[in-house]
């Protein structure tokens, strides 16, 4: 036995340099100068939010919104109903701003997700809204931006190479309460995929050319669907083209995540995961399913043995060379988040002890994951139960009343066209 957790503590270490260098791919790729000057590419963008409920600082997350140091743009906040409690504060927003924002009513989704429902609608009110738009960009309500986020975010789109930006979300926990600790590590370990040919777009910070999202066709992708990332990122890599990571693309997401709420979020993301990119969830299964096997496994088998008085030093170096190799590069993911995302640093710092220490913990979750996501694929967000029956094929099968969602993120009705639900334009 010893022999065996060997040979699988070996193959976990070079796995684990691997991830090693990932990270610090990121961490040089975020330590570039900041692109400035009057030569950037800055045409006429509109910024499309897709709202549901009130989150967490619902609020502080929308205001920086209306003051992007950016020379024009406009933005479109889409809801379900004006009954959504956040149509009354968008409202409010919007009339106290001297931004050019529209609010809009998209209706219930009937099958597809409400938000990809709600960003459709957006999308079928640009011509109505501004033609001029070149680029448009997403961004979700439950992440906060910097002024310089959008200027940042659609500069890069002006090498025709690259089809779309993306930033990321970083969990921060309000209380340091371990539930949201450890969604913090959890989420942390993407960032290694992201950088200057990213693996991904986050919905939540993407930019794209408006003349690109046509030719890709990602409306009529969205039909049917659940998740607008996955959608998008399909899109752009058939087309051969670059996602470009944006350092100040990585938003704060402040969250109080119970127990209950990060093992939900968690295994959602996961499900998601299992539908729309079945080979990253084989791959998220093995890689943890090894790495747990490897630590955990090894612990209890060096127990076992010591109490019968056997002791492999080997075996105990490897395994402490993995938690080594994992503290490093939970270290780097942590440091090179303080640095993008330098008004929440402070915040940020507090946790830090957890990307040193919580590792293995996060690499379990992700395990306990994927064997929840795979009798299933039935979800529940923002009080919507949804069943994926396939990546272009959604079923909604329940609604709760007026939920608030707090997340660490009546009938359906056949009106599927939006409106404006507030004449909100200011010259």
């Amino acid at each position: 036995m010893d022999t065996f957790f060997l040979i699988l503590t070996a193959i976990i270490m070079l796995q684990s340099l691997l991830a090693l260098g990932g990270t610090l791919r990121l961490l040089r790729f975020s330590l570039r100068k900041r692109q400035t000057g009057i030569n950037r590419y800055q045409p006429k963008a509109v910024v499309i939010v897709p709202c549901k409920g009130l989150e967490h600082d619902f609020e502080e997350n929308i205001k920086p919104l209306f003051n992007q140091e950016y020379r024009d743009y406009e933005i479109i906040f889409v809801t379900e109903s004006e009954k959504d409690p956040a149509y009354a504060a968008l409202s409010k927003m919007i009339h106290q701003s001297r931004r050019a924002a529209w609010l809009v009513v998209a209706g219930q989704a009937k099958d597809q997700g409400q938000k990809v429902h709600n960003l459709c609608a957006a999308i079928d009110m640009l011509n109505t809204i501004d033609r001029r738009a070149e680029v448009l960009v997403f961004a979700d309500s439950d992440a906060r931006a910097s002024r310089q986020w959008l200027s940042d975010l659609v500069a890069p789109l002006g090498d025709k190479r690259v089809g779309a930006t993306t930033g990321f979300r970083w969990f921060v926990s309000h209380r340091s309460n371990p539930a949201s600790v450890l969604l913090a590590v959890w989420n942390s370990s993407a960032l290694s995929l992201l950088g200057e040919n990213s693996g991904f777009t986050w919905g939540g910070s993407t930019a794209i050319r408006r003349e690109n999202f046509e030719k890709l066709a990602i409306k009529r992708r969205w039909q049917g669907a659940l998740s607008d990332d996955y959608v998008v990122t399909a899109a752009i890599r058939e087309a051969g083209q670059r996602i470009t990571f944006v350092p100040n693309g990585l938003l704060a997401s402040f969250t109080n995540a119970s127990l209950a709420e990060l093992l939900e979020f968690t295994t959602r993301q996961m499900r998601i995961t299992r539908v729309y990119s079945p080979k990253v969830w084989i791959f998220t299964g093995i890689t943890h399913g090894l790495f747990n096997l490897a630590f955990w496994g090894g612990i209890i088998w060096m127990a076992v043995s010591g109490l019968r008085g056997h002791f492999n030093p080997l075996l105990a170096s490897l395994t402490g060379g993995i938690f080594l190799l994992g503290a490093i590069n939970g270290a780097i993911r942590h440091s090179a988040a303080v640095r993008m995302m330098a008004p929440q640093g402070a915040v940020i710092r507090r946790n830090s002890w957890a990307f040193l220490l919580l590792g293995p913990v996060a690499s379990l979750l992700y395990l306990f994951n994927v064997i929840q996501s795979a009798g299933s694929k039935r979800i529940t967000w923002r009080g919507i139960d949804y069943e994926m029956l396939s990546p272009h094929q959604t079923r909604i099968l329940h609604r709760a009343r007026h939920r608030t969602p707090n997340d660490p993120s009546s009938k359906p009705s056949g009106k599927t066209r939006a409106s404006v639900g507030s004449s909100t334009q200011k010259q």
